[in-house]
């Protein structure tokens, strides 16, 4: 286990540009349920799923907070936590694997159409290694740079936007049955993927082991709260521009949006901030989940430096991406609510349940 050490707020970072980046160009709620112009509800609906499924790896990183949740796994489970540890080293490789096919199909939809598709990956694979030799520390500094970097670049673009704010875009409001905003949210939730890393940094966040989880809670609060706001702001104003009709359509709505905005028609071209900024955190993300991985690795293997497996499992990742690369719509059918809500929930919400039910259960045990 590395000894490098981060803090509550860098975590907070780390969370937030992991979570904002894909919102900043896929934006799949539209087309998902409840499929019209109430989809800013669904982004309302988002905030409390998303802490729901929070809090059983909150309680868990309380109860062993000098743990990673694969090794609660262990201590669990005892030797049937292989199994368990296996399954998400696989879904840690697959989402890894899908974050890279998505940046793939950004660049070279919208930015670099004519770049050779092994240039980006390996390109982006390469630069990820260097930054994981680095560690986690290195990482969640510059997670704390891009945050800043990131909130600053959309709160101007949504202060430029106002002017195009259009509330009639929203209306009518609740045209469907709220039962399908709520479904909605709860889609949103489980593309959260980065809950099921607040388990696996557990041990390397600075903690006052007397307040651990009041200080999780909040973090992981605040880390939400800050993504619902900007997604919110980002969803209402694809509304505005498009209405929702066209921005269902659209493979990139925000970058589309941003491509439109104009400050009187003289300073234009906010699309290479919103690539800058971009860039930053798909970069970050890619690399604090391949971080993930390999440390789920290294506690299977039981050995002493994760960085041994980056190069195999790179090696590894690569050819993954290729595989998923020549069908998107394959990909974007995989990621819709209808599959991937359910394959995503087992992983970050109904194996941790489980998992601090039987340590509750054993815990009380050995009370007694």
């Amino acid at each position: 286990m590395s000894n490098s050490k981060i803090s509550y707020s860098q975590f907070l970072c780390l969370f937030f540009v992991n979570r904002i980046v894909m919102v900043l160009t896929f934006l799949p709620i539209f087309n998902a349920p409840p499929k019209n112009q109430d989809v800013w509800l669904s982004v309302v609906f988002m905030y409390p799923f998303s802490i729901l499924a929070s809090l059983p790896l909150i309680y868990l990183c309380s109860l062993f907070p000098n743990q990673t949740f694969t090794s609660i796994l262990s201590i669990i489970f005892g030797r049937a936590s292989i199994v368990l540890s296996i399954l998400y080293v696989w879904f840690f490789l697959h989402i890894t694997a899908i974050q890279v096919a998505q940046f793939v199909e950004f660049m070279a939809t919208a930015a670099l159409p004519e770049t050779p598709i092994l240039f980006l990956i390996v390109t982006m694979l390469t630069v990820c290694l260097y930054a994981l030799k680095k560690g986690i520390e290195p990482l969640a500094r510059f997670a704390q740079i891009t945050t800043f970097i990131t909130m600053l670049s959309l709160a101007i673009i949504m202060i430029i936007s106002l002017r195009f704010f259009d509330p009639s875009a929203l209306k009518p409001v609740l045209e469907k049955n709220i039962s399908q905003s709520i479904f909605g949210g709860i889609y949103l939730c489980s593309l959260s993927s980065e809950i099921i890393t607040i388990g696996m940094i557990n041990p390397y966040i600075v903690k006052n082991k007397n307040c651990i989880l009041k200080d999780m809670t909040k973090t992981i609060s605040l880390a939400f709260l800050l993504v619902d706001i900007f997604y919110l702001a980002i969803t209402l104003i694809v509304l505005s521009l498009f209405g929702y009709a066209q921005a269902s359509r659209l493979s990139f709505p925000f970058y589309s949006a941003i491509k439109v905005l104009s400050v009187a028609e003289f300073l234009e071209r906010f699309e290479s901030l919103h690539m800058a900024i971009w860039i930053m955190g798909i970069f970050l993300k890619i690399t604090y989940f391949m971080y993930i991985l390999l440390t789920t690795i290294q506690e299977l293997r039981n050995t002493a430096d994760h960085f041994a497996y980056a190069i195999p499992f790179t090696s590894v990742l690569a050819p993954f991406v290729f595989y998923i690369i020549p069908d998107f719509l394959s990909l974007d059918r995989f990621m819709s609510y209808r599959y991937f809500t359910l394959y995503s929930y087992i992983f970050i919400f109904f194996i941790p349940l489980f998992t601090l039910i039987f340590a509750k259960i054993k815990l009380r045990s050995r009370k007694r």
